[in-house]
């Protein structure tokens, strides 16, 4: 629900400009949800929670969240991306192909995986969550920019560079540079979830322009 990776399966009615225009593609299409206002709204929302935390990590890098010490806002993060797991999970419970059941699961279930794992994780030392976090920034990152431009996006440049920047995150938590300590690891996910927010604006977006051309098509 929260982030382009489960907007692949929009690809096989996509592959031409108009190929969604003829009958059979839009019966196929209309099982889709082309709601922009609702992604739109979800796209903002998550948006300034990833700005909001990111902010927070700066500025208040030894805050004491879920009575967890030295990991600033790691908690947070972890909470969040535990419920973007959840939702997209739902999402899938409530797909009407089985095609999308799977894949919402697969992408729900890596976010609930590392949710979880954060939130546990805070009972040790932030080192330990450094590779887990690194692994799941980069990941995330290659999916946006490669799905930024299979859906051909108007935004796709903004969304590769934000793609870009979440792999080169992912690669200094990796090697623990410039430092490796818990509000930067923060700093690092709320990025990744103001990244993800925008990915969801920009697709609304695209999901307006589908509407409008889908519309000028039907009333020619």
């Amino acid at each position: 629900m929260f982030e382009l990776i489960k907007y692949s399966t929009y690809l096989p009615f996509f592959t031409g400009r108009h190929a969604m225009f003829h009958d059979k593609e839009r019966t196929s299409f209309d099982r889709f949800d082309l709601s922009w206002h609702r992604h739109f709204a979800q796209g903002s929302v998550i948006f300034l929670l990833g700005l909001f935390l990111s902010i927070a990590s700066v500025f208040n890098q030894d805050a004491v969240i879920l009575s967890a010490r030295l990991f600033s806002w790691l908690p947070v993060c972890g909470v969040l991306i535990l419920g973007f797991g959840l939702l997209e999970c739902l999402d899938g419970f409530l797909s009407k192909q089985q095609r999308d059941f799977y894949h919402n699961l697969h992408v729900g279930m890596l976010d609930v995986v590392v949710g979880v794992l954060i939130l546990f994780g805070v009972n040790n030392s932030p080192d330990r969550l450094i590779l887990l976090i690194a692994a799941f920034l980069m990941v995330r990152g290659s999916v946006r920019i490669s799905l930024s431009y299979a859906l051909n996006l108007e935004n796709r440049a903004s969304l590769s560079i934000c793609g870009l920047i979440s792999i080169a995150l992912g690669i200094m938590l990796w090697l623990q540079w410039p430092i490796s300590e818990s509000w930067f690891i923060a700093l690092c996910l709320a990025i990744e979830i103001a990244f993800r927010g925008w990915a969801t604006l920009m697709f609304s977006l695209w999901l307006k322009k589908q509407n409008a051309e889908i519309n000028n098509v039907h009333n020619v």
